[in-house]
């Protein structure tokens, strides 16, 4: 049977990182995946989902609003942070060479702008067993990947909260409150 949207739509996103006009011009990662998917004859919310799955890319961008979109820009920066985290990488001081932080503010974005219930404890618990199923020598802590994710998603959403506004003792009464 054919493969739902969301899924077509991760296996196709990182091909044209293989291409000659992406290994020149890194910024178009995403814009000509979904040129190559929509002339390969793919549904448009497939290629759209491919040119949108970086975003957002920081606070000014636009977050995606359609489903396949928004599905395949979480599972990415998700993936991001569990592949990180199960390594041992993690942003210290100011320092951020995998963009964890970004990753991390786009989940909360994504989520915030499209009015998302997610639990998120079971999505890093789910993406980290698939992280240390799907790299040989790999094994993790999962406890540790999963509640540091969650601790760092939370520190983030924390100053998100703050800059939108949100007065502090109210953020502190919320995750006071815990999960």
């Amino acid at each position: 049977h054919d493969p739902s949207p969301a899924t077509r739509a991760a296996f196709l996103c990182k091909a044209d990182l293989l291409t000659g006009m992406v290994g020149e011009f890194p910024e178009l990662q995403g814009i000509m995946g979904r040129y190559y998917a929509l002339a390969e004859g793919e549904r448009a919310d497939v290629a759209d989902a491919i040119a949108e799955h970086y975003s957002p890319k920081g606070p000014d961008d636009r977050t995606p609003s359609a489903p396949v979109s928004v599905a395949l820009a979480l599972a990415e920066k998700i993936d991001t942070l569990v592949r990180m985290y199960s390594i041992g990488e993690k942003p210290t001081g100011s320092r951020d060479p995998f963009g964890l932080r970004r990753a991390a503010l786009g989940i909360i974005r994504l989520i915030l702008d499209n009015k998302l219930r997610i639990g998120l404890r079971s999505v890093f618990s789910k993406a980290d067993f698939l992280v240390a199923g799907s790299v040989v020598g790999v094994t993790s802590d999962h406890a540790r990947v999963v509640a540091e994710s969650l601790d760092f998603i939370g520190d983030r959403l924390k100053v998100h909260l703050k800059s939108s506004g949100v007065p502090h003792d109210h953020v502190a009464a919320v995750f006071a409150l815990g999960d």
